[in-house]
């Protein structure tokens, strides 16, 4: 299999907001390995962490919306400013019940390859990471998050889908 995962923007900023990124994706990765290592079931613990970590996210953009069930006020914080260009992300649609966004680069699957992880296991550790978003969509009992393509699978893009239910 092949990776999709080439960044077009590679200014000083964005450059070292992906180098966090990376950061973090390697130090899941070898936490998984560790509690792997040590017997413990490392993916429901992993999973259970970022989950967590989501929910702090969830959270922060909710107590900054006046209507928790706009989604059209929830873009205005989801996927804005620095974070759009770590992931290269592009708005394909905003409206009051939908908000999707592709997602043309991963800091995460660059630093996995970097560490020598294997396909399959690329896109396992993607699925782990995405319980953040999972979470962040639990915040919010008027939308529900869909996970389309990775690029963790081979794909071209991420597409990140919230719709309002």
């Amino acid at each position: 299999m092949e990776f999709h995962n080439t960044p077009k923007l590679t200014d000083e900023v964005t450059t070292a907001l992906r180098t966090q990124c990376a950061k973090r994706a390697c130090t899941m990765a070898l936490i998984l390995d560790e509690a792997n290592a040590a017997g413990a079931r490392g993916v429901e613990y992993t999973r259970r962490a970022v989950y967590k970590y989501g929910q702090f996210g969830g959270q922060d953009i909710r107590k900054k919306m006046k209507n928790p069930d706009d989604l059209e006020e929830f873009a205005e914080y989801f996927g804005v400013g620095l974070d759009a260009n770590i992931y290269e992300m592009e708005r394909l649609v905003w409206d009051e019940k939908r908000l999707y966004i592709d997602f043309h680069y991963c800091p995460y699957v660059a630093e996995w390859l970097k560490i020598g992880r294997e396909h399959k296991e690329i896109g396992e550790l993607c699925e782990i990471a995405m319980e953040g978003d999972r979470a962040i969509e639990d915040t919010f009992a008027a939308f529900r998050f869909t996970l389309g393509k990775t690029i963790a699978k081979g794909d071209r893009v991420c597409q990140i889908r919230f719709d309002k239910t």
